[in-house]
């Protein structure tokens, strides 16, 4: 039996299983061409494509199991990560650093610096007398954060970060307005 060739988007399949697609990504104008046979293609496996074309980014997504359904529930392909509490809190703050950026006239990328990321974490960070420790940890945190996807590395600048805008999908409005609430009583 003869392979079959793949199919015109099995490269933009391929990509979706890697993790998130961007606007600057090749496949990006082949995802949008065929975006209805590749959520058909998902659908059948039961993953969903979450495409934000006007925000420039798509991604998978693995919905919880319907409790009334009699099927096999299916394994999880996506993987769920719980966040820590640091974690958490530098993306209610991010996100809502990237809402305020949404709101004003400005236009492209939120670009933010490690000094900025500091200075956003300071009050929620325990007090330390140890300077050096405590940029340690925004290190840390903000390492988590790039490897979840939430902040881009800028080539040309070492400590300079794009908050990318999967973080918006993660953390949508209703979210973001409970988290900082929480954020909010903490604080006080």
């Amino acid at each position: 039996m003869q392979p079959t060739a793949p199919l015109d988007y099995a490269p933009v399949v391929i990509k979706l299983l890697q993790g998130v697609i961007y606007s600057d990504d090749p496949h990006w104008e082949r995802l949008q061409s065929y975006l209805t046979p590749i959520k058909e293609y998902f659908s059948k496996i039961g993953l969903q494509v979450q495409n934000y074309d006007t925000e420039g980014f798509a991604y998978l997504e693995q919905p919880d199991p319907d409790p009334e359904e009699r099927t096999e529930p299916l394994p999880r392909l996506t993987v769920r990560r719980p966040l820590s509490f640091k974690v958490t809190v530098f993306c209610v703050l991010l996100r809502d650093k990237l809402r305020l950026f949404d709101a004003s006239d400005a236009t492209g990328r939120l670009i933010v610096s490690i000094e900025e990321l500091r200075d956003l974490l300071q009050p929620f960070l325990p007090e330390r007398n140890n300077e050096e420790k405590f940029r340690q940890e925004v290190k840390g945190i903000t390492n988590q954060m790039l490897e979840l996807g939430f902040l881009k590395r800028l080539s040309s600048q070492d400590e300079n970060y794009e908050v990318r805008p999967i973080i918006k999908a993660k953390i949508d409005a209703e979210m973001l307005e409970i988290l900082k609430k929480k954020l909010e009583n903490y604080a006080n």
